[in-house]
């Protein structure tokens, strides 16, 4: 029984592992739109609200993509 449990608790954690894992990419990505905020903000150009909102929308969809990778990760620790 011990065994069962053993590969039990490698799997949620090899499942929270591949979550962190997944977040990865959008993190990097959410850095890279928040260089541009950043870089867009100190040219002090004026500069069209459909662009800010496309950069916007892409932040938003980064970020839920993250909070499901981060609810799946802590969700396989709390099965432990």
């Amino acid at each position: 029984m011990a065994k069962g449990e053993a590969a039990a608790d490698g799997m949620t954690v090899g499942q929270a592992l591949g979550a962190l894992d997944e977040m990865e990419p959008e993190l990097r990505h959410l850095g890279g739109l928040i260089a541009a905020f950043r870089i867009l903000g100190e040219a002090g150009d004026s500069i069209e609200p459909v662009a800010v909102s496309s950069l916007a929308r892409c932040a938003r969809e980064t970020l839920q993509e993250l909070e499901r990778h981060w609810r799946t990760a802590i969700g396989a620790l709390r099965e432990r």
